[in-house]
């Protein structure tokens, strides 16, 4: 006859996937320590199965089934698992790290309410057992059962008033809901109770940044990092610093972080930005002449030095940089475009010229490099030479590009030679037909010399090409909407060009002008609201502003749109029409 054990043990055998071996070196002492009860059923399994189990504590039972649990748990068999821990309880109902080791399983499980029912019946049995009172809280926070989970930290305070681990969870359960008063008063009596404590610290710099009380962070951040340097907080600390814009401090912080990794390209970059911010330019030059030895886009590197150079006006420096760059690779086309700038700005024009003239056609810097020329020679009204500049570039494929036109053209508008300026863009249009932004730029010239009706052609034109052109649905929007032609249309347009550019306030102003001519006064000062946040400085959406309050009857807000208008235009023509405009409303008032 087979004894409890015996039984289990034979059972055990037949299941995969567990070593015969590594249970018999385990369960041999118990085997051999146990002794046969109640014979004739056949073992614990078969007591519970034919539900005559006695009640008896049976701890080499308990002990077995408590290893099979922990087996299968390793074997990620985690039904095998509970239904083990809970034989194991069934044998000894009084064994808590089994209740403990099952309740784990349970919530790793998701089967939190099972788990909680058991944490619940292990607190009713020893009340004062903290370990499985936090078991239950940590359930309950990640069940967000914020409520249930303050009322079990609250009761193990009750019982361990100065719990450190307790303070902590229960300070950041209640910062996490934003019972900053409560989170502020646990944390700060964790910190009183162990000034060593970095979470404590941490949680409540954390706190104090998000109250605002910003000398407290600092000081809490400091004590924190005092305490333990962790590199991410260091990180946070640094960045309350720069908000606050205490840069010598955030500096500190990015000096010794650098030190523990001295590769780091985006704190070095950083690094030499805040330098710049509190006007040390050597400094930041030095940061990022050392950040060369470890980024791969030097060149980029290089430029930004160069630029730097140029801001602190210190050209000689620049030239002398971009020089190097370009004698160390003669193929830094873009470079020689900022050796320009830089001598030009030094005010040696005469080398500018030369440097942009030896830019290669085939160099991403040649279009700017051309229009610099130009602008140099039109700076000093050497008219003639700018339009040669630009003729001889449009004459070969290599080197013509479409802005080469618009300038060329805006050059002839300029001295009034309308018909000059047109043939430029006809000849712009042979050259680049598919192009939408030269008839774009065709329809500009057009509507600057009053050409408005031909200037529409050409923007229907960009239409044609591309359909959602933003701005060409916004220059026929607009011009329909002036006219009161076309509303419908007009209005699709419109909302397609606000749809494609939302932050674009001419463009909003646009659509709101549509909708005062159709009449739809409301939705008409929405748009135009949203259009003078966007350009607040512009003096004709102001006036549209104005008059779509005077339509739906306010006639004060119309009168504060019409004054900005009024102070913001510069053509006294406007400007008096608008102030008889208001002169009048007053009278009618």
């Amino acid at each position: 006859m087979l004894t409890k054990n015996k039984i289990a043990f034979h059972n055990v055998k037949k299941r995969k996937g567990l070593s015969l071996f590594l249970l018999v070196a385990v369960l041999l002492p118990v085997l051999l320590l146990s002794s046969c009860v109640r014979p004739e059923y056949g073992g614990v399994a078969m007591d519970i199965e034919l539900g005559i189990y006695d009640e008896t504590v049976d701890t080499a039972c308990s002990y077995f089934y408590f290893m099979w649990g922990k087996a299968a748990e390793l074997e990620e068999k985690y039904d095998e698992a509970q239904e083990a821990y809970e034989k194991a309880l069934v044998c000894d109902p009084e064994a808590e790290y089994v209740s403990r080791k099952l309740a784990i399983l349970l919530v790793n499980m998701r089967k939190t309410e099972p788990a909680i029912a058991l944490l619940e019946k292990m607190i009713s049995a020893n009340e004062e057992d903290i370990v499985v009172r936090s078991l239950l809280a940590n359930l309950y926070t990640n069940m967000k059962r914020y409520d249930d989970a303050v009322k079990v930290y609250q009761d193990i305070l009750a019982l361990k008033p100065d719990d450190q681990h307790t303070l902590l969870l229960l300070g950041s359960l209640y910062a996490r809901n934003r019972d900053y008063a409560n989170a502020q008063e646990i944390l700060e009596k964790l910190v009183s109770i162990n000034q060593r404590s970095f979470m404590g610290y941490s949680y409540l710099a954390k706190l104090y940044r998000e109250l605002h009380y910003y000398d407290k962070a600092f000081a809490a951040y400091e004590k924190a990092l005092e305490i333990n340097w962790v590199t991410i907080f260091a990180y946070e600390a640094a960045d309350l610093y720069e908000y606050r814009k205490k840069f010598d401090e955030a500096i500190v912080i990015y000096l010794r972080l650098l030190e523990e990794n001295e590769s780091n390209v985006k704190l070095r970059g950083r690094l030499s930005a805040l330098y710049l911010e509190i006007g040390q330019a050597d400094e930041a030059i030095a940061q990022l002449r050392e950040l060369k030895n470890y980024s791969t886009d030097i060149t980029k590197i290089d430029l930004t030095i160069g630029r730097l150079l140029m801001d602190e006006k210190r050209y000689d420096a620049a030239i002398a940089h971009f020089q190097a760059m370009i004698d160390e690779n003669s193929e830094h086309e873009m470079v020689r475009t900022f050796l320009a700038m830089a001598h030009l700005e030094s005010g040696d024009k005469e080398t500018a010229k030369k440097v942009l003239l030896s830019v290669s056609p085939k160099a991403k810097s040649y279009e700017d490099s051309i229009l610099m020329l130009a602008q140099i020679y039109e700076d000093e009204d050497d008219f003639p030479e700018a339009v040669n500049i630009l003729k001889n570039v449009i004459t070969t494929e290599e080197t013509r590009r479409p802005v080469f036109y618009f300038y060329l053209a805006s050059l002839y508008r300029k001295k009034n030679d309308i018909n000059a300026g047109k043939e430029i863009f006809e000849q712009a249009v042979q050259q680049f037909p598919d192009e939408p932004r030269v008839w774009y730029e065709y329809g500009l010239f057009l509507e600057q010399i009053g050409k408005t009706d031909e200037a529409l052609v050409k923007m229907e034109k960009v239409l044609a090409i591309n359909p959602d052109d933003p701005y060409a649905l916004n220059y026929v929007g607009y011009t329909w909407a002036e006219r009161g032609v076309n509303l419908d249309q007009a209005l699709e347009y419109l909302k397609k060009a606000v749809a494609a550019r939302p932050d674009d306030g001419f463009i909003r102003d646009s659509l709101g002008w549509i909708y005062y001519k159709r009449g739809d006064y409301q939705h008409g000062v929405r748009e135009l609201k949203i259009a003078v946040s966007k350009q607040p400085h512009d003096p004709t959406i102001n006036e549209h502003l104005g008059d779509a309050y005077l339509k739906i009857g306010d006639l004060q807000k119309a009168l504060n749109s019409y004054e900005k208008a009024v102070a913001l235009y510069k053509d006294k023509v406007k400007k008096e029409i608008l102030r008889l405009k208001m002169k009048e409303l007053g009278k009618e008032n």
